[in-house]
């Protein structure tokens, strides 16, 4: 008899994308594992580090690791002196949006692609998909042809890099020729590439809480929210297509605050406690009802 497989969507949304690893530890101990995982941007880094070890404790000292290096606090110095004020508290005010128009308008992104990958030589990515212990896509962008790029093999690293960088902060990544960015626009929750390698997907959603909006000081702000509104309706049908789905309470927090990464993991855990039984229920059944279908 064919296994039943357990899939992972592991949904973007930056220093939201923590949350992932506190609902791990808590499926861990209860002997819910994946059979694969799909990641997009800051889910993409988290896929790939668990794929990697398959083990939340370690994936979460490595994170520890990470934050107790020089890089986030070079990250938010490069920033600063752009700014001449540290704006990720502020990523939304005036003075970011004039910002970021201006930079982009001469420069692809605020950082430059060798500053990016300083910042990933810190994260112990493997550097093929070949060297995971699990099947593993990372989702990204293909803004040359408008379309979704799922990444199975090849180089992990880039494919992760990929699929993560945000546009206007990193600069697009070049894969066998095609310029990639953040693969959140199209598929911030990848459940579909799960759907024909997997009997049961559990989605990691992790998106910001859509509030509704009566006032627009500028353009700016009405070219920001008609793309958050497409991007989060094109989320809401792939969500749908999830057999289960875990929404952490982080909504609210904005997708650069760092400084919450360890306040984000213990919503996962929260979440992944009070949803647990009622998860474990949606798997049993599922595995009745394709039981046939694996036999033969």
């Amino acid at each position: 008899m064919r296994k039943f497989k357990i899939g992972f969507a592991f949904g973007g949304g930056g220093v939201r994308g923590f949350a992932h690893l506190g609902i791990i530890s808590v499926l861990e101990k209860n002997g819910i594992y994946p059979d694969a995982i799909a990641g997009t941007s800051m889910g993409a880094l988290m896929g790939a580090l668990y794929a990697c070890f398959m083990d939340s404790t370690q994936v979460r000292i490595e994170v520890e690791r990470f934050f107790k290096s020089k890089i986030p606090g070079q990250i938010m110095e490069i920033t600063s002196k752009l700014l001449k004020e540290k704006p990720f508290g502020r990523l939304l005010s005036n003075a970011m949006q004039f910002f970021l128009i201006n930079r982009t308008a001469q420069k692809t992104s605020v950082f430059t692609e060798s500053q990016i990958e300083k910042f990933y030589s810190y994260i112990p990515v493997p550097q093929n998909f070949s060297e995971l212990k699990i099947p593993f896509c990372a989702v990204a962008t293909d803004i040359e042809n408008a379309t979704v790029k799922c990444f199975w093999d090849g180089n992990l690293r880039r494919a992760v890099l990929a699929s993560s960088s945000v546009q206007g902060y990193f600069p697009p990544v070049k894969i066998d020729e095609t310029l990639l960015i953040d693969g959140g626009i199209i598929m911030s929750v990848p459940v579909s590439p799960l759907k024909e390698r997997c009997d049961f997907v559990i989605a990691f959603d992790v998106r910001s809480n859509e509030k509704k909006q009566k006032e627009f000081k500028n353009g700016v702000e009405i070219l920001k929210r008609a793309d958050e509104i497409a991007s989060h309706r094109l989320s809401d049908i792939e969500v749908q297509k999830a057999d289960f789905v875990l929404r952490p309470d982080v909504g609210d927090i904005n997708w650069s605050d760092f400084n919450k990464w360890e306040f984000c993991i213990e919503k996962g855990r929260q979440i992944a406690l009070l949803k647990l039984e009622e998860l474990k229920k949606k798997i049993k059944h599922k595995k009745a009802k394709t039981f046939l279908k694996r036999l033969l």
